[in-house]
């Protein structure tokens, strides 16, 4: 619940603001697999920083 209303909101204020509901769920959906898809990149840089680290020491 405290991600789905907000993103109610989100979506109702989209359309409100001219955008069709498709248009707005498909651009969420963009954004999220982008946050993904930076959040692996990210978690795979960590890993071979530590690993790095580790052969380092």
């Amino acid at each position: 619940m405290a991600v789905e209303i907000p993103l109610q909101d989100l979506i109702e204020g989209a359309v409100k603001a001219g955008w069709e509901e498709t248009e707005v769920l498909t651009a969420i959906i963009e954004v999220a697999d982008n946050l993904m898809l930076a959040a692996g990149a990210n978690a795979e840089v960590e890993a071979l920083l530590y690993a790095l680290k580790r052969k380092l020491e």
